[in-house]
C-alpha cells in the first residue's frame, strides 16, 4: 500500500513538473515601423509586433469571421462544407472519437478522398484510442494522409502519454486553402452537443497562416509530404465570402499564433501576459483547465488590484476530477485580490477564450495552463476588432446570468481545513510549476 501510494504522488508529479520548457519571457520590440500595423489601434500595435517577432507570422488584415452559435451549428457548417470541399481538406483535430458525430464527419472525409479530394488528418497517439486510429488510418487505402503524432521528450511521454505532455492539443480545420474552422471544439458528440465550446469560421489571408502553422505540424509526421495548398487571392475571397443568417464581421485585422513545447518564447503566454497586463478596463476569460503559469496569475492580482474588471469563467464540474480541487486551490488568492470568479454550473464547459477592452479576442484551442502553455502544440488567432469583442464580451454577460454562481472570497474562507488540504495537496502533485 505504501509503495502504491508513493508511486501515485511520483507519478502526479511527473505528469505536472517533469518537463520544464524554458522559463524566460520574449522581449517586447519596440514599434518603429507603423505602416506594418495599419488598422488596429496604436495601443495594441505593440502586442501584434511582440507576436510576428515570437511567431515568424504578420498581422493580416481584410478576413472575414463568422461567429458560430453552438455546436450544432457548427457540425451543420462543417458538414456542409466538407461535403462541397473540392481541393483539400486538412484536419488537426486532437481528439476524434469515431462515435455518431466522428463517423458521420469520417464517412464525408471517405467520400470526398474518393472524389479525389486531398485529405489529411493529423491524429494526436494520447487523445485517441487506437481503436479509432486504426480505423481512421484505413483512409490511406484510398489515398488520404493519416499521421499520429507523438513527440516523446521525457520519460513520461514513451510511458505514459496519456497523462503528459507534448500533445497536438490543436484544433483545425482547413476547407480548399480558403476556409478555416478554429476553436475549442474536438470531433466528438459530447463537444458538439453536451459541452460549451466556442469556435469562429475564417476566410481571408490568415488562413494562408493557418496553413503555414499546419505545416508546422506536418513537418513533424511526414516531413517529405508535399505542402499543402493555400488558395491564392485570400482576400478577394473573404470580401465575397456571405453565410446568409449567419453573424459575419468583414475587414478583421487577424494574427495566427501557433506554438509548441520547444519554442523558447511562448508566445501564447506571453499574448496573454501582454493583454493582462495592459488591460485598461476588463479582461474576461473561460477557461476550464488550471493552474496557469505563476507569471500569469500574478498578471491577473496586478490588473484587478490596479482597478482592471477581471473575470474568469471556470467550470463548476469538471471532466478531469482533481481540477476542481486545482482551480479551487487559487480562489482565495485570486479573488483576495479582485479577480471575480464564476463557477459554470451546467454541462462541463470547455471553452478556452479571453477577452479585452472591447477590443482584443483571443481564440483557439489553448487553456490558460502550463499543459498548453508551456508542453503543448497550440494554436489561437488573436483577433483586434470592436464588433467582434463586444458581442462576445455580451455573451459573456449572458452567461454569467444564466449559467453561473460567483464564488465570493468570504465563501472560500468558509471552506474546511480539509477541503484546503485536498485542493493544496493536489496543486503541488498535479502540475503546479511556472
Amino acid at each position: 500500500m505504501r509503495k502504491a501510494l508513493l508511486s501515485l504522488i511520483c507519478c502526479l508529479a511527473l505528469a505536472g513538473c517533469g518537463y520544464r520548457a524554458p522559463l524566460h519571457r520574449s522581449y517586447i520590440p519596440q514599434v518603429t515601423d507603423t505602416s506594418r500595423y495599419a488598422g488596429i489601434r496604436p495601443d495594441y500595435q505593440e502586442l501584434a509586433a511582440l507576436m510576428e517577432k515570437d511567431t515568424e507570422l504578420g498581422l493580416t488584415r481584410g478576413n472575414t469571421v463568422t461567429m458560430i452559435k453552438d455546436g450544432k451549428e457548427n457540425l451543420d457548417m462543417l458538414a456542409e462544407e466538407l461535403g462541397k470541399a473540392r481541393v483539400s481538406i486538412y484536419i488537426e483535430p486532437y481528439r476524434f472519437r469515431l462515435d455518431s458525430t466522428g463517423t458521420y464527419l469520417a464517412d464525408i472525409l471517405r467520400q470526398r478522398a474518393l472524389d479525389g479530394v486531398d485529405v489529411r488528418l493529423i491524429l494526436d497517439k494520447s487523445a485517441n484510442t487506437k481503436k479509432d486510429r486504426e480505423e481512421l488510418k484505413k483512409l490511406r487505402e484510398i489515398g488520404a494522409r493519416v499521421n499520429v503524432f507523438h513527440r516523446p521528450a521525457f520519460w513520461l511521454d514513451r510511458h505514459l502519454p496519456s497523462l503528459a505532455t507534448h500533445r497536438d492539443h490543436r484544433k483545425l480545420t482547413l476547407l480548399d486553402g480558403r476556409i478555416a474552422y478554429v476553436g475549442s471544439r474536438n470531433i466528438q458528440d459530447k463537444y458538439f452537443f453536451d459541452w460549451h465550446d466556442v469556435d469562429i469560421r475564417l476566410t481571408g489571408p490568415a488562413v494562408t497562416d493557418l496553413t503555414e502553422a499546419f505545416q508546422r505540424s506536418q513537418s513533424l509526421v511526414a516531413p517529405r509530404a508535399k505542402a499543402p495548398y493555400a488558395a491564392p487571392e485570400q482576400e478577394a475571397s473573404a470580401r465575397a465570402d456571405s453565410l446568409p443568417g449567419k453573424t459575419q464581421f468583414f475587414g478583421v485585422p487577424v494574427q495566427v499564433v501557433p506554438e509548441t513545447p520547444a519554442d523558447h518564447r511562448l508566445p501564447i503566454r506571453n499574448c496573454l501576459e501582454w493583454a493582462i497586463d495592459h488591460a485598461q478596463d476588463y479582461f474576461w476569460f473561460y477557461n476550464p483547465y488550471s493552474p496557469p503559469p505563476a507569471s500569469t496569475i500574478r498578471a491577473l492580482r496586478n490588473a484587478a488590484a490596479r482597478g482592471v474588471d477581471v473575470r474568469w469563467i471556470v467550470p463548476g464540474i469538471n471532466d478531469i476530477g482533481p481540477e476542481k480541487g486545482m482551480a479551487e486551490s487559487m480562489y482565495e488568492e485570486l479573488t483576495s485580490a479582485g479577480v471575480r470568479i464564476f463557477e459554470w454550473q451546467e454541462h462541463t464547459m470547455h471553452a478556452k477564450l479571453y477577452l479585452s477592452d472591447d477590443y482584443l479576442t483571443v481564440i483557439g484551442s489553448a487553456n490558460m495552463d502550463n499543459l498548453s502553455l508551456f508542453l503543448n502544440y497550440e494554436l489561437v488567432a488573436v483577433l483586434y476588432d470592436e464588433r467582434i469583442c463586444r458581442r462576445y464580451a455580451e455573451i459573456f454577460k449572458d452567461d454569467l446570468e444564466r449559467h453561473c454562481v460567483e464564488i465570493p472570497l468570504e465563501e472560500v474562507r468558509k471552506w474546511s481545513f480539509f477541503r484546503r488540504l485536498r485542493n493544496g495537496f493536489i496543486r503541488i502533485f498535479g502540475g503546479a510549476m511556472g
